[in-house]
């Protein structure tokens, strides 16, 4: 969900500034707002011993780490787990409607 929250902050963030262009910390505390029920769903069940596992610090773990990964995209793994997930990372949360500014057409 990492690109996927990337992208939907981006999104969030140019609505905000574009809803009070003269007001950033009116628009970065309404970014806040908008923003963290999504975050807080989608990082709600990390673990952080997990997290550990993607980010190996010497060389012998870099390599086995690219290796498991990998054998695991060979083996379509997370083409599997997405197809066996009955989860939905993004819980109820919506997507807000973010209009084209008329200087922006």
């Amino acid at each position: 969900m990492g690109i996927s929250g990337s992208l939907v902050g981006a999104y969030v963030l140019a609505g905000e500034i574009n809803r009070h262009p003269g007001d950033l910390p009116t628009a970065l505390a309404n970014y806040d707002s908008v923003l963290r029920p999504f975050v807080d769903e989608i990082q709600g069940e990390v673990n952080p011993r997990l997290l550990r596992l993607g980010m190996p610090m010497t060389q012998r773990a870099i390599d086995a780490f690219q290796a498991a990964t990998a054998l695991a995209c060979f083996l379509h793994v997370p083409d599997l787990a997405a197809r066996f997930s009955k989860e939905d990372r993004g819980g109820s949360w919506q997507l807000p409607d973010n209009p084209v500014p008329i200087s922006a057409v």
